[in-house]
């Protein structure tokens, strides 16, 4: 018996592997698609959670009022929480980033396929907290909207005491639910 090297495929086997490759990478890509949509969200959510916290700790740790805003300009507070956000020692309590107010941080929003909104209790574009961890009466909640797939909206709930939770499936149809427990939509 003779032993044969074989150098290559025969056509046979190259299409047999070619047709499963497709068939795997049909499978696989969608899957990978959702989860590198699900972590834009993710990645986005826990920038805010980490701003929302280091604010509410430097408020507790310095006896400071910090206020969290929108901005685009990294200077002013404004309105769109979707380009960026900041956080700062405010010490006159008014709400804009004054001279002398220190900037704890700022985080620019690039993913244009992603939005920010802030809803509260009183409607204000920003969000303060006291020297003792709760927020100047304000409870609302942070929405994400993915343009791609508006099922991977979330929110980040902001109680009056201060405190963040991140929303949630309860329901188990694939939608999280705000602090009212209705789906999140976009």
């Amino acid at each position: 018996m003779t032993h044969t090297d074989k150098n290559g495929f025969t056509l046979i086997e190259l299409v047999l592997s070619l047709a499963i490759a497709s068939l795997l990478l049909g499978f696989g890509l969608p899957s990978f698609s959702d989860m590198l949509d699900k972590n834009k969200i993710r990645a986005q959510s826990l920038q805010l959670i980490s701003t929302l916290s280091l604010a509410r700790q430097t408020a507790v740790n310095e006896r400071k009022t910090v206020t969290v805003c929108p901005t685009q300009n990294n200077r002013h507070c404004e309105k769109n929480w979707s380009k960026g956000y900041m956080a700062f020692i405010d010490e006159n309590r008014n709400r804009q980033r004054d001279q002398d107010d220190r900037v704890l941080i700022v985080s620019n929003v690039t993913n244009p396929d992603i939005s920010l909104r802030w809803r509260a209790f009183g409607h204000k574009s920003s969000l303060q907290w006291y020297d003792t961890g709760i927020t100047n009466h304000q409870n609302g909640s942070f929405e994400y909207c993915y343009q791609k797939n508006p099922r991977y909206a979330r929110a980040l709930i902001i109680t009056k005491s201060g405190r963040v939770r991140v929303s949630k499936d309860k329901d188990g149809d694939g939608i999280h639910e705000n602090a009212r427990g209705q789906n999140l939509s976009c």
